[in-house]
């Protein structure tokens, strides 16, 4: 449970200030999937840039170059990798015969030391599970569409990939995790950000709040790119129908049966009893995960549910 957040701004129309009001309003919002990281990537003279802390986001001060085309984003709530090592944190760096890139996740991955040893991967000091799929492109020796889509078949989890390459083009790769996406063609900028809800409040006070924008709808198994002049392209892969989340036949489960939030509420100590009584109490998925950042919010709603139920001791 993380979240991802960028832009691209290929008419260059955002003034100084209008992009660092965005840039903070995208990575502090994003806080609530995650606040024990916060990275961000962004192209400056053909150089790719990756800044990066593990703390959250608005303690952070985040600049970028006026002249800023695309800019990736992430904010992280550590599932594997201590997140006090910053090698640890997103977005991570990559290298293939067409330059470099950087890639942000969102989501779990079970099979990355599989992988590793199955791809014969090189070692290295990351211990976060993403890191597997930026080392699977450098492997595969070129970043496009063919080898974005097989390395999305090759992973088992939930994600949603960003990666942008020193060539000013980002690439999104959408599995089974959300994503929000606009565009606002009159000022040609695209925004996105790892739900609705968060977008929502990235908007809601900002100079884009009342502009008319178009909702991008990205479906899971598909994969798009932006490059820096606006040119938007789509390409897909086959979804893994054994990921965690889902069934044997290839549909999600019900929120209450959700392996993935049982897993990272585990790691939370709260047990599957406690997380099945917030879901009997109306919470979502979306809201127990903003718990998790939140503990002492957390045990008071448990302790209420408790309550109500009769189950309190």
């Amino acid at each position: 449970m993380c979240a991802i957040f960028g832009f691209v701004n290929y008419r260059r129309s955002l003034s100084r200030s209008e992009m660092k009001e965005l840039i903070n309003r995208l990575s502090v919002e994003s806080e609530v999937r995650g606040k024990d990281a916060t990275g961000i990537a962004y192209v400056k003279h053909g150089e790719l840039k990756v800044f990066k802390r593990a703390k959250p986001a608005h303690k952070v001060k985040l600049y970028v170059p006026e002249d800023t085309v695309i800019l990736t984003g992430h904010t992280r709530m550590t599932t594997q990798g201590d997140a006090r090592y910053i090698c640890n944190n997103h977005p991570f760096t990559g290298k293939t015969a067409d330059g470099s890139f950087a890639l942000c996740h969102n989501g779990v991955l079970y099979n990355d030391s599989q992988l590793a040893k199955s791809e014969h991967l090189p070692k290295s000091k990351i211990e976060t599970d993403s890191y597997v799929a930026a080392q699977l492109i450098e492997k595969y020796g070129r970043l496009d569409f063919k080898t974005i889509a097989k390395m999305s078949e090759a992973v088992e989890g939930s994600f949603v990939f960003t990666i942008l390459s020193d060539k000013n083009k980002l690439f999104i790769a959408k599995g089974d995790n959300p994503l929000c996406l606009i565009h606002y063609k009159q000022l040609g900028l695209y925004v996105y950000t790892s739900t609705e809800d968060i977008m929502k409040n990235v908007l809601k006070g900002s100079f884009l709040e009342k502009l008319p924008f178009e909702v991008i709808k990205v479906t899971e198994g598909e994969i798009i790119s932006i490059d820096k002049r606006g040119r938007f392209e789509k390409s897909s892969f086959i979804p893994n129908e054994f990921c965690y989340g889902r069934n044997y036949y290839g549909y999600r489960k019900p929120a209450y049966d959700d392996d993935e939030l049982f897993d990272i509420c585990g790691m939370f100590g709260v047990s599957q009893e406690d997380l099945m009584l917030l879901y009997d109490m109306g919470y979502t998925d979306e809201e127990i995960e903003g718990m998790l950042c939140d503990r002492s919010m957390l045990r008071e709603c448990i302790e209420e549910a408790r309550v109500l139920v009769g189950e309190y001791y």
